[in-house]
């Protein structure tokens, strides 16, 4: 039996749609809410640890270097070398059949890893750049802003070997001839090897500095895990809470969105779509690249030691592998073009088939297990299953299109077929999971947009450094004591006491004492120099003068008994 004391639960259903906040302006942030007091301050930070990612650029360029000279025929070049090993001057022979020196490889090799990994750390700059401007309270969790913060700064650092690669891709796969300064004749399958070997070596690189220049590591705050050890098994109650609410901030963006409201049409709008190729596009990188690419050293590799053999005994333009038909490049492009669509428009047609279950969902709310989540709302688990069904079922059927039409034209061969059948064995399976794995997290970002659009987190700080200037210069921005003022008088609570001292304080709004030129007698100096008198009265103040003690009376006391007064 209920007691008549007890409270009514609120509702877990019929949600209403949650209320869009305001935006902020980052420019108004106080200055005691800055990570870093600079941008400058930020860079040097990263260039105190940068010699790690260093390392590991200048190895993957030495890796990407072997691959290009490989990459014309890697079957020809791996029995040179075991031919040179008996007669090397065979393989000299082999370096300029195929248009390379032993001046130039050795001059590359020296030369072009030291001087592509001088250009990522000379862009620090730009990595300070793009993650000065992070609010901390806009991501949902620690841990999502702090991958944020490490995926940006190696965006810079690997943005010149993404470049060169795609450069690279572009000039030897244009259709007007050979470009004459590439040893690359065409997308053959050597090329191609060499390519899949070279896109893993870059991921093993991303991941590897992705790893080291981590938000704990650059910016010196408390790692997620950590965080939440706190949130778990701290002994303080109240640190216990703060971490908790630090490591995770309530979700408000509730599914099934309310019928009629803009947000249940909001995966059919431009931001939905790009959203949600997006959101499925980084979990195919984790889970479809990989497989594909190692497929790809595999088959290419050994189409290419069929080419080469079957051209023994020929010249050199003979054994190099003709490159792929066009009509295999196109299917491939239609694949690829027919599994985006889908992916855009998984999620709204997943809606449109899960509407009997929207009467199912007991709980609106967003759980951190998925299980949970599954248990409680039918609707999401629906629409997530269905969503990785449809992406996989529109790229089987352009894979069973594509092969129809090189059966009808008859220009398959083993090569295209070997591919179809891996595509619809491996490729198909991983792209369903990758999708459905990835909108579990990024269903409600297709329908709501970003998440700092209806909550703040709970986090120590709203900016990671000053777009312009230090701390300390915002601190003297009037605009930032006003907005400043205005939140405290908004805040509902009793601050006169801080709200007088921000008026009484003037430029002196905060003062970094661990920075050079802070000290009391410099900022003394500076503020005589520019006219300024300092308030010599006010308790407290950094201006007052230094205490001392009063000196000793010099005139006649009352003596404190009679015999005092004999000895006067």
């Amino acid at each position: 039996m209920t007691s008549p004391f007890d409270r009514a639960l609120p509702p877990l259903t019929d949600l209403p749609s949650p209320p869009r906040l305001p935006e902020e302006n980052p420019a108004l942030v106080p200055p005691g809410e800055i990570l870093i007091d600079s941008r400058r301050a930020l860079t040097r930070r990263m260039l105190r640890i940068v010699w790690v990612p260093a390392l590991v650029l200048m190895a993957m360029w030495l890796v990407l270097v072997f691959v290009y000279v490989s990459g014309a025929s890697p079957t020809f070049w791996s029995l040179s070398l075991l031919v040179g090993l008996v007669e090397p001057h065979y393989l000299r022979a082999a370096l300029g059949s195929l248009g390379f020196t032993s001046s130039g490889l050795w001059t590359t090799v020296l030369f072009l890893p030291a001087a592509a990994t001088a250009i990522s750390v000379a862009l620090l700059p730009l990595a300070a750049i793009a993650i000065s401007g992070i609010n901390p309270r806009h991501h949902l969790s620690e841990a999502g802003f702090q991958r944020t913060v490490a995926t940006r700064i190696t965006a810079v650092l690997m943005a010149p070997v993404l470049v060169t690669v795609a450069i690279l891709i572009i000039l030897v796969a244009q259709p007007f001839g050979r470009v004459p300064f590439l040893h690359w004749p065409s997308l053959s399958p050597g090329p191609l090897t060499a390519l899949c070997a070279g896109l893993l070596a870059i991921m093993l690189a991303w991941v590897s500095i992705r790893s080291w220049m981590s938000a704990p590591r650059v910016l010196g705050i408390t790692p997620a895990a950590a965080l939440e050890t706190t949130a778990r098994m701290d002994r303080d109650h109240d640190a216990r809470r703060r971490a908790a609410r630090q490591v995770l901030a309530q979700e408000r963006r509730h599914l099934p969105p309310n019928p009629g409201t803009p947000e249940a049409a909001g995966a059919l709008t431009a931001r939905g779509l790009a959203t949600s190729v997006l959101v499925q596009g980084g979990a195919w990188l984790r889970w479809v690249a990989p497989a594909l690419l190692g497929l790809g050293v595999m088959v290419f590799g050994i189409a290419d030691v069929a080419a080469v053999f079957t051209g023994m005994g020929q010249d050199l333009q003979a054994v190099q592998s003709a490159p792929l038909n066009w009509p295999t490049v196109l299917g491939a492009a239609l694949i690829a073009l027919v599994t985006v669509a889908a992916a855009a428009f998984a999620p709204a047609l997943a809606a449109t088939l899960s509407r009997s279950q929207r009467a199912q969902v007991t709980d609106q709310r967003s759980y951190p297990s998925w299980a949970h989540r599954a248990r409680v709302n039918p609707w999401e688990a629906r629409v997530v299953g269905l969503s990785g069904w449809i992406v996989a079922g529109a790229a089987l059927a352009a894979i069973a299109f594509t092969a129809l039409v090189l059966e009808l034209l008859g220009a398959g061969t083993g090569l295209s077929w070997t591919w179809v059948v891996l595509g619809a064995l491996v490729a198909v399976p991983l792209l369903g999971l990758g999708s459905a794995s990835a909108l579990r997290s990024g269903l409600r970002a297709v329908y709501y947009g970003p998440a700092h659009r209806y909550m703040r987190r709970e986090a120590p700080h709203a900016l990671i450094a000053p777009d312009i200037g230090t701390r300390a210069d915002r601190a003297r921005d009037p605009a930032v004591r006003a907005h400043l003022r205005q939140r405290l008088q908004a805040d509902g609570q009793d601050h006169t006491l801080e709200i007088f001292d921000l008026d009484a304080a003037g430029e002196r709004l905060w003062i970094d004492e661990s920075l050079p030129g802070a000290r009391t007698t410099e900022v003394r100096e500076a503020d005589v120099i520019a006219g300024r008198l300092p308030d010599f009265g006010g308790d407290g103040s950094p201006f007052q003068a230094p205490p001392h003690q009063a000196p000793e009376a010099t005139g006649h006391h009352i003596p404190d008994s009679i015999t005092g007064l004999r000895e006067r």
